[in-house]
């Protein structure tokens, strides 16, 4: 049988996507293991994880080799075990006679580099420099009034920062434990210090600020679900809409956001707003995957975030090789089977090719 290694920071993580694609796997072909990065032993390359028993319907612990092909769902942070695990990922995508099914995405500015310079995308993409300073921050907000400040390698929408130039202050908006929080900032002096302390933990870039929220107030995006087929071609799994919190700066399901249907949102739109909507979807999603393959690694899967203004213009905030899959199956339940079966699909073509 093939082996497909189910990979995560922590033990339980996941693990219900993880078991749905256990129980579809041996139709394939296909043994799951689950394990983490810090389980393999270093002297036999051996792994302490789990295997999935298609008889008993349960994970089992269990001592295997290093699988053939390895699913990729590691979400870095700060921590401890970040830090001990990313080194051992970088090490298996380098180890001859493994095959990840996506090798994953670089950081926002070296993505930023190459859609920018793209005939197609370049239009989509707003404008963003690296923040190497707090002076150099400042700077740009004299200048453009709004700012987004974004980590190089920041994902979920985490250490995400609005500035606002005001008369007499500049206010930061940004969240903390998924709480708002409001900052204001009366003197250049005040200001710089807090930005030192900010782009001293991690790189930052400086983005146009794009008003993207509703009637409401309420920040949202579009997502976009692609997937490589059994042939391993691009294909949309579904698209829906993000809904954030009133004031907030971003449409993240993770602190507090809903999901729309893409048709019931689209609804309110003229004719010519749909259309003219469409025909940049279509622009960006059949471009964009291809674009970076050309550029990185290979992939597998892509979540592509989009804004909208109220001048009907189309923005790419972010792509994402490790994405969620909440907004499709919320938006579309009747696509969760394909979603599992895709992947499955996908890993054994790599094994025939």
């Amino acid at each position: 049988m093939i082996s497909l290694g189910f990979v995560t920071l922590y033990p339980n993580q996941e693990k219900g996507y993880a078991t749905e694609l256990a129980k579809r796997a041996p139709e394939f072909g296909i043994q799951l293991f689950r394990f983490t990065p810090t389980s393999i032993e270093p002297a036999s390359e051996m792994i302490q994880g789990e295997k999935y028993n298609e008889i008993s319907h349960a994970w089992e612990k269990s001592l295997f080799e290093l699988p053939t092909y390895l699913y990729d769902r590691c979400f870095y942070s700060d921590d401890d075990v970040s830090k001990k695990s990313q080194p051992i990922m970088n090490w298996l995508k380098r180890r001859p006679g493994n095959l990840f099914l996506g090798q994953g995405l670089p950081n926002k500015w070296e993505i930023y580099k190459i859609l920018s310079q793209d005939e197609k995308l370049s239009p989509y993409i707003p404008s963003t420099e690296q923040a190497l300073s707090a002076s150099s921050i400042l700077r740009t907000l004299m200048k453009k009034h709004r700012l987004i400040l974004k980590p190089e390698k920041g994902s979920m929408g985490k250490g995400i920062i609005g500035l606002f130039l005001h008369q007499d202050y500049v206010e930061a908006i940004y969240k903390d434990a998924n709480q708002l929080k409001k900052q204001q900032f009366k003197t250049r002096g005040e200001l710089k210090k807090w930005l030192d302390s900010v782009i001293s933990h991690q790189p930052y870039l400086t983005q146009t600020y794009l008003p993207l929220h509703d009637a409401d107030n309420r920040p949202f995006d579009i997502r976009i679900l692609l997937q490589k087929n059994a042939q391993g071609v691009w294909i949309e799994q579904g698209r829906g809409i993000r809904l954030g919190l009133r004031e907030h700066l971003i449409s993240n399901l993770g602190g507090g956001g809903e999901t729309h249907s893409f048709e019931s949102w689209t609804e309110k739109m003229s004719f010519n707003q749909r259309q003219l909507l469409s025909d940049n979807i279509h622009t960006i999603i059949n471009r964009l995957p291809d674009v970076l393959e050309g550029h990185f690694n290979p992939l597998f899967e892509l979540g592509v975030d989009l804004g909208l203004t109220k001048d009907g213009a189309l923005w790419i905030l972010d792509t994402n090789s490790k994405p969620g899959r909440k907004v499709v199956i919320e938006t579309r339940p009747e696509q969760e089977e394909t979603l599992y079966t895709t992947l499955l699909q996908y890993c054994t073509y790599l094994h025939s090719n």
